[in-house]
């Protein structure tokens, strides 16, 4: 686990130096995460609501609403 926490930790700080193989890598990752993910994803999408317990009863044909 040490040489994967190794890579983590300098992805996250980003201490790789310009020009390098694994900047490279890491931008090209970075901007196809810009173009190929789809605007669709950031959407904040409803989540429909329960009905209420408490829901008024509708009157039965031919009764009326008091």
């Amino acid at each position: 686990m040490g040489k994967v926490d190794d890579i983590a930790r300098k992805i996250l700080i980003w201490s790789y130096e310009r020009g390098s193989l694994q900047y490279d890598i890491i931008c090209a990752l970075i901007l196809a995460f810009i173009f190929f993910v789809p605007p669709s994803c950031f959407v904040k999408k409803e989540v429909p609501q329960k009905a209420s317990r408490e829901t008024v009863p509708e009157a039965s044909p031919g009764e009326t609403k008091p």
